[in-house]
């Protein structure tokens, strides 16, 4: 018993459990409160950038030029260098282009371009200048991702080098040109105005990762880039000024449960010469496996007009091969509602003959006519506008008349 006058012992905390036990208890009590304080008290640091935009910019734009088309109607866009004597933009800015072009460097100096090669499918135009500028660094799209944050460097309205950025919105595009998906675009979150069509993309490494392509979305509030390796891909046929060729199968397909199911052949097209029927699942080009329609399209692109490849196809369950001789995307001419359709850069063909009483014929087509639309999507050879036309019953035919634009419904 304790003396009188002195202090009691305390009890324990807990009398069923060992004071040290507690003791080891309240430690990390404390710990855990304490650890809690810090993070509701101090606020939670943000992740530093990979990169200042500022010094990407300033790090770019000497790879970046103005493009200015002169004609009876001007038309400006930008482009970017990659190579010391060489420009890539977009083709739809410069195809029609009556004679030299001028650049305008970052330093406000002047040079004339002359066009090399083009190709329609993915939009790119190669132009040659005569003084040395400095090439951009070649990034690789295919590491690109969605959310990731890039620069646009472009001539809006000939506001010369300026920039936007924004981000990656999401990969492998495809947008409708009539005759099948056109190739993989990124898909941005920066609004294309007119004068931007042919600027570069780049990351916040300031390597170049695309081109903006300005044929669908000319303010719409988002935009579309070429990736570079589509670029890359077709640099030897433009520097070489041949056409790049890209394979012409002339179906329509879709994804189903079931693959790639055959809707509609084209007739006469290399896909109903072969004896492909609508209903055949396609499964494979030679040795390379049919998925999905971006398979094929992708797998089309990479052979040229005149290859013959053998395409493996599921028809009433059982496995066919059908040898297929594809012929050029872009450099057929083609009959089509009663009209005759040469090929001619930068549209759907000109009309060369019109069959007395045919849809064209009743629609007032007239020999010459240019065709640029159908249905408002932008035909860039003859075979876009046989597809377009031979899977619908009707439709408006965007024309150039003797230079006027006008709609006919057909």
């Amino acid at each position: 018993m304790a003396p009188r006058g002195a202090a009691a012992p305390e009890a324990p905390l807990n009398p069923r459990l060992p004071a040290p036990l507690w003791l080891v208890l309240a430690a990390l009590l404390g710990l855990v409160v304490g650890i809690a304080s810090q993070r509701m008290g101090a606020p939670r640091a943000e992740p530093e950038p990979t990169a200042d935009v500022a010094t990407v910019f300033d790090r770019v734009r000497p790879s970046v030029v103005d493009v200015r088309v002169p004609g009876d109607r001007e038309k400006l866009g930008a482009g970017v260098v990659v190579g010391p004597l060489e420009v890539v933009t977009a083709r739809h800015l410069v195809f029609d282009a009556a004679g030299p072009l001028e650049v305008r460097a970052h330093d406000g100096t002047l040079q004339q371009a002359r066009v090399v090669g083009t190709d329609a499918r993915s939009d790119l135009a190669l132009l040659a200048i005569d003084r040395p500028l400095e090439p951009a660094r070649m990034g690789n799209a295919g590491r690109v991702r969605v959310g990731d944050t890039v620069l646009a460097v472009g001539n809006p309205f000939g506001l010369s080098h300026s920039l936007s950025v924004g981000v990656v919105g999401a990969k492998d595009r495809r947008l409708q040109a009539g005759g099948g998906p056109r190739v993989g675009f990124l898909q941005l979150s920066i609004p294309l105005n007119p004068g931007n069509s042919g600027g570069p993309i780049f990351n916040l490494e300031g390597e170049l990762v695309g081109l903006l392509t300005g044929t669908h979305t000319e303010g719409q509030g988002i935009g579309f880039a070429v990736p570079t390796d589509v670029v890359a891909e077709a640099m030897p046929d433009l520097r070489a000024g041949r056409h790049v060729s890209r394979g012409f199968l002339g179906i329509r397909a879709e994804d189903t449960e079931r693959g790639v199911e055959v809707v509609s052949t084209i007739p006469t097209g290399p896909a109903d010469v072969a004896g492909l029927q609508p209903g055949d699942l396609v499964t494979g080009f030679d040795d390379v496996d049919i998925g999905r329609t971006t398979d094929l399209y992708d797998r089309l692109d990479a052979l040229p007009g005149g290859h013959r490849t053998h395409m493996r196809l599921l028809r009433d369950g059982q496995l066919q091969v059908l040898e297929v001789e594809l012929s050029d995307w872009a450099s057929q001419p083609v009959v089509i509602a009663g009209m005759t359709l040469r090929p001619l850069a930068g549209s759907g063909g000109r009309v060369v003959a019109i069959r007395p009483r045919s849809r064209a014929s009743r629609a007032g087509v007239q020999l010459d006519d240019v065709v640029r639309t159908v249905d408002g999507l932008p035909m860039y050879a003859p075979a876009d506008v046989r597809t377009a036309l031979s899977t619908a019953t009707s439709g408006s035919l965007g024309l150039e008349r003797q230079g006027r634009a006008l709609q006919v419904p057909i």
